[in-house]
């Protein structure tokens, strides 16, 4: 098998594995936009360009997505001090407590799923993908 297959395979379990969403009391199968959103910015505000370049969206779509965002309470949209046309986007405690709500639910079926040897092994297995893959 080749990596390219692989990697087709890793995308593909990703999916069920992230089961954390919910619409209308029912788990959708895959991570939201918004929740991708606010795990690239928990460690530190990032501008549009960049997390449109990273998640591949349109420009039109990321401010529709962080206009409702913001309205929720969940991320806040600032400017440079130095220069107003400099917009970051950072994640507020309420965006942080919907992000981790996520990763928890992701986190506990992992933990079910694993023990603790099997789970490790996993933890190392996908570090050494994203070590990989961030170089393409």
């Amino acid at each position: 098998m080749t990596l390219s297959e692989k990697l087709v395979q890793l995308r593909i379990a990703t999916r069920g594995a992230t089961m954390c969403e919910s619409l209308n009391g029912k788990q959708k199968n895959t991570l939201s936009l918004k929740t991708k959103i606010l795990f690239l910015i928990r460690d530190k505000g990032l501008p549009p360009v960049d997390i449109m370049t990273i998640l591949h969206l349109a420009k039109t779509n990321l401010a529709l997505l962080t206009g409702e965002m913001a309205k929720d309470g969940l991320i806040t949209k600032e400017k440079q001090a130095y220069d107003k046309r400099i917009v970051y986007y950072s994640i507020t405690d309420k965006g942080k407590k919907y992000l981790e709500a996520r990763l928890d639910i992701i986190e506990t079926a992992l933990r079910k799923a694993f023990d603790d040897r099997e789970y490790k092994k996993a933890y190392d297995a996908l570090d050494e993908a994203v070590n990989v893959l961030s170089f393409l």
